[in-house]
């Protein structure tokens, strides 16, 4: 899967540049991919047409129309497009991260690493507006660039006061919450390393070292517990098994049964609510 370093990959793209800010009139279309993406400046980013699948640290989200995200200097997320016919485009605004954390200041604290939110008249005018200066080719100065980034971000602060406090403020997530987030998704380990900022052999390194247990056995030890909960629930295995990451039933009584030491069957007949 290829890595993306943002604002860099967005060079061709319609845009006005002023200095370290870039407000990019983004689109793409294509069959179904996958990609890193690394941020090296802030982004919020406006969907203009189409959606797309984000996987990050904190969870995962569609995007729509109508909605945008805010993401932080030096996070990762990895953005799926899956449908070959449909066009999508986005308004995206890159900046450095001293200038959010100038605006918040900082004591903030954040509570999320990135975040999503819907839209207001106020917002959809302001994009509007710059997407006609980047249709009509229009240069900005680095001062009035600036202006431009604290007017949006003045705009965000009064649609919602904690949306630039819980991203922009001082953030860690925990190898466990990520992998908590993405237990049931189809992410990779590796992928997974990458939306903690590792490379492979250090999140593995650094998860065993902090939790004593392997990531690997970690995420198939809780999707088995997941699984009892519903099993004890009245559901059957039979209808939960592709849910928690095998391709077979027989796999999943395999594993089922090493690890509780009764079949999902018994262990149902045992502990059903």
């Amino acid at each position: 899967m290829e890595i993306v370093r943002v604002p860099l990959a967005t060079r061709l793209q319609p845009q006005i540049s002023a200095g370290d800010i870039a407000f990019v009139d983004y689109s793409d279309k294509g069959g179904p991919f996958r990609n890193r993406v690394l941020f090296d400046h802030c982004a919020i980013s406006f969907v203009q047409q189409g959606q797309k699948q984000i996987y990050r640290a904190g969870g995962d989200t569609i995007l729509r129309p109508g909605q945008g995200m805010l993401i932080p200097e030096g996070n990762s997320i990895i953005a799926e497009h899956s449908d070959t016919n449909t066009f999508y485009s986005s308004f995206i605004v890159f900046f450095p991260g001293h200038l959010g954390q100038a605006f918040i200041g900082s004591s903030a604290k954040a509570t999320e690493p990135y975040l999503h939110f819907e839209t207001n008249g106020y917002i959809q005018d302001y994009v509007s507006h710059m997407r006609s200066l980047i249709q009509k080719q229009q240069t900005l100065s680095a001062d009035l660039a600036r202006l431009k980034v604290q007017e949006l971000l003045t705009a965000l602060h009064e649609l919602s006061p904690d949306i630039l406090g819980a991203v922009l403020g001082n953030h860690q997530n925990t190898l466990k919450a990520v992998v908590e987030k993405h237990l049931l998704s189809a992410l990779t380990l590796e992928e997974l390393a990458f939306l903690a900022n590792r490379s492979l052999s250090s999140f593995k390194r650094d998860f065993e070292k902090q939790y004593e247990v392997s990531p690997q056995r970690y995420i198939r030890e809780r999707r088995l517990e997941l699984a009892a909960t519903e099993l004890s629930k009245g559901r059957l295995a039979n209808d939960i098994y592709l849910d928690y990451g095998y391709g077979h039933l027989s796999n999943f009584n395999t594993a089922f049964k090493r690890h509780f030491g009764h079949t999902p069957a018994n262990w149902a007949s045992r502990n059903t609510k």
